[in-house]
């Protein structure tokens, strides 16, 4: 077939979810097309395996930044997934949502409709919480979500570290009170990745969707003002495929942005300048991207009890032999059992620091486990100030866009770099870590002033790789789509990715994307929408 009524561009988070969706409605005839291959490799669905895939190989993407002014001139790993699932099948599995006064900053930058309470309610749809349902929770949805346990012994110690230095407990942190330190949440079925794929596509069997994967999609086609088609090569051939209704782009805050861009949609001058022909002058395209930066504090251990025995040797090859045997065991987790969100300073109204914990100490360059024993803290401002941009480097789809994410470009963000660098040393000196606390490692205890924590943070801060809002969603004239999704200035076409959050969220961002595809879904079929759910949350 040559002809549907729905296309989604692109089978990462959100566009699993809207292709299935969608595609419940057996009048309906929906292709999904990927530019990556089956999900099915092991080291995509063993959870342990994360760090296979983010940098490179046949799963990823590969893109770079260009070189960062405020990171020592390092050109820096833009991990985008290109698989069935997208980044979802290569990320670090950690489940996390947005905070709910980041759907309230959403709504007043022009996101009419995604309130807190207008987005909750999908939360609870997608979600097959193993802690079972609540008011804030969900239980029968298609994505696993399984409550991390914090049974290792330095785990318990980073939660009393916590409560030792004047932060409180949460109970479910992504339930009623965001603050605080506790058990993070991991999508993980029963010791499988439950990446979007796997969520929302494994079970289904319709004759009514296609998903075609090692399809590249080369640029949107139109009839006038109507997007109508998409060209993309596959098999070594190009093909046009029509779309009687929709198209809908869901290839992720780095792809989306230069699709359009490819279709004609972007700056003017800039397009051509590639000898691009504009259908829409959109200047905002490739703009005000974002993206978080973290940093590893870590410590060696006094104690030979953590996991980096089982990454070497033949202890990785039992754990290896375990999860395959019955998915249990080391591998079967992320190991990112425990983490903490906090307000970094007093007049901040949700928290703006996040730490990730992992009984595991790793190469700062690499990310390689080391052969000593040790533990991580992973930690980052939130709500940075910094904006880049995304750009063509050609008019050859091929061709990589260039990405300058300008990390850490403002003062604000470096100094909260050191605020937050100093408070996570505070917490990792509390008494709960005597037993296990060995040397520093990076910088070392000796780097104290401003000008040794900022040397420290040029040479090892790395992206987080939660690249949004470079296709903003608004009620403005400049912003790429509208609240309902819909590409400003054409008929026929939506994107619906990361890339139309209006502005960061306070937390990882794959959660989100999942929930955005899901809300997408009922935009593009016209409604109803899920009713709004008016529950409080935790404001300190």
């Amino acid at each position: 077939m040559n002809r549907y009524d729905y296309i989604i561009v692109g089978a990462g988070t959100a566009g699993c979810v809207i292709a299935s969706r969608l595609s419940e409605d057996p009048k309906l005839r929906v292709l999904l097309i990927e530019a990556g291959q089956r999900d099915t490799h092991w080291s995509i669905r063993i959870p342990s395996a994360i760090g296979r895939n983010y940098k490179s190989g046949p799963f990823n993407w590969g893109f770079w930044s260009t070189p960062q002014k405020h990171l020592n001139d390092r050109v820096i790993v833009q991990a985008r997934g290109r698989v069935l699932g997208g980044s979802s099948s290569v990320n670090g599995m950690v489940y996390l949502r947005a905070h709910a006064l980041d759907f309230e900053r959403w709504v007043e930058e022009g996101a009419a409709g995604w309130s807190y309470a207008d987005v909750l309610p999908y939360f609870r749809h997608m979600e097959r919480f193993t802690g079972g349902a609540s008011e804030y929770r969900g239980d029968s949805g298609p994505v696993t979500v399984r409550k991390g346990v914090p049974s290792h012994p330095v785990n318990q110690a980073f939660l009393r570290a916590g409560e030792q230095a004047g932060y409180g407990l949460t109970d479910d942190v992504n339930g009623f009170r965001r603050d605080g330190f506790g058990s993070w949440d991991m999508n993980i079925d029963q010791g499988v990745r439950a990446s979007s794929a796997y969520s929302y596509l494994r079970h289904v069997q319709r004759d009514n969707l296609t998903v075609l994967t090692e399809a590249f999609a080369t640029r949107i086609l139109f009839d006038g003002d109507r997007a109508v088609a998409v060209e993309c090569r596959h098999g070594g051939q190009v093909h046009r495929i029509e779309a009687e209704r929709e198209i809908v782009l869901s290839a992720g805050s780095i792809k989306s942005p230069h699709l359009l861009m490819l279709s004609g949609i972007g700056p003017a001058d800039h397009l051509r300048g590639h000898g691009i022909g504009v259908q829409v002058d959109a200047p905002d395209v490739g703009q005000n991207l974002q993206d978080h930066v973290y940093l590893f504090l870590q410590y060696e251990s006094k104690q030979a009890i953590c996991l980096n025995p089982h990454a070497h040797g033949w202890r990785m090859a039992v754990a290896g032999a375990r999860w395959f045997a019955n998915r249990t065991g080391p591998a079967a987790s992320n190991n990112i059992e425990v983490g903490a969100f906090y307000r970094s300073r007093a007049d901040v109204t949700h928290p703006d620091a996040q730490l990730h914990f992992r009984p595991i100490l790793l190469d700062p360059d690499t990310w390689a486990p080391s052969r000593s024993h040790g533990y991580n803290f992973s930690l980052g401002p939130k709500r940075l100030t910094s904006r880049g941009t995304l750009s063509l480097a050609s008019a050859d789809p091929e061709a990589s866009p260039v990405i300058d994410p300008n990390h850490l470009a403002t003062e604000q963000d470096r100094a909260d770099f050191r605020l937050q660098f100093r408070q996570t040393r505070e917490i990792g000196m509390q008494k709960a870590f005597d037993p296990f606390r060995g040397r520093e490692v990076g910088p070392g205890a000796t780097a104290q002033t401003d000008a040794e924590i900022d040397a420290y943070v040029r040479a090892y801060g790395h992206s987080s790789w939660h690249n949004t809002s470079s296709c903003r969603m608004g009620s403005d004239a400049r912003a790429v789509v509208s609240p309902d999704l819909k590409v400003r200035g054409v008929r026929g076409l939506r994107v619906a990715d990361t890339s139309v959050m209006p502005s960061m969220i306070s937390a990882n961002t794959n959660c989100t994307a999942f929930m955005l595809g899901e809300k997408a879904a009922d935009h593009i079929r016209g409604g109803p929408m899920l009713a709004p759910m008016n529950l409080p949350f935790w404001r300190g």
